[in-house]
């Protein structure tokens, strides 16, 4: 059981507490995380994976940042692809344009390597882009397939932002893409019912869970002041 990330910190989408605070807890707290991802993926079937939760503002996009940058640390070829296509957020984590990203990819008015973002800390990070009123059709487009099995032979893990599962079809749509979810639930946020609703809809779709992430828990005053974050591959 381990702390995270301050819901204020989480609503400006620009905390990568593993830079500004490499020392803290809530940085030991993901290390281990990433610790247990790798004991989880000892023979390297989990390379694209997803990370999504129930509703919004549950701590999912802050999450997959600072796990990112805590892999390419440990010497892992990391990219981050934000498909949160309808509300995008991973341009405000790492402080980029989103005026070219996947969805010119799949339009075909971007190469990837036009689009793909170099970072200061060893990640390459791939924005949402220009927006668009055909997210269904890009998800499911062969093109998307192509990209990320591309993206699968060139990099050690491939993480992907993805829309909350109770929001719209999205999430799953993508989850059939990928090897594996990281499943984010704020503690005491959103409804067990919803939770279980949302991780059943991955079970249905023979989508492997991988582990499932608590953030936002409140701390005693008297405790650290950041919020509790536990891994389990159970749920």
């Amino acid at each position: 059981m381990r702390r995270m990330f301050k819901r204020k910190k989480l609503e400006n989408y620009s905390h990568l507490e593993v830079v500004e605070r490499p020392n803290s807890f809530v940085s030991e707290s993901i290390q281990k995380l990433i610790i247990n991802l790798e004991h989880a993926n000892v023979d390297g079937k989990f390379k694209a994976i997803q990370v999504t939760s129930t509703l919004a503002s549950e701590g999912k996009t802050t999450l997959v940042g600072n796990m990112a940058i805590l892999l390419a640390q440990r010497n892992y070829k990391v990219i981050v692809i934000d498909l949160d296509l309808r509300k995008p957020k991973m341009h405000r984590l790492f402080q980029f344009s989103n005026d070219v990203g996947i969805i010119n990819c799949l339009h075909g008015s971007a190469t990837i390597g036009q689009a793909v973002k170099k970072t200061t800390h060893g990640i390459d990070v791939l924005v949402a882009g220009e927006r668009t009123s055909a997210v269904s059709n890009l998800l499911q487009s062969t093109k998307l397939v192509e990209i990320i099995n591309k993206f699968k032979e060139e990099y050690d893990y491939v993480l992907i932002d993805t829309p909350p599962i109770q929001i719209n079809s999205d999430a799953v749509m993508i989850s059939k893409l990928i090897d594996g979810v990281i499943y984010v639930v704020a503690y005491d946020a959103v409804k067990k019912n919803l939770i279980r609703d949302g991780v059943n809809e991955l079970k249905r779709h023979d989508i492997p869970i991988i582990g499932t992430v608590f953030t936002q828990y409140k701390m005693p005053k008297r405790a650290f002041h950041y919020n509790y974050y536990y891994y389990d591959d159970e749920y």
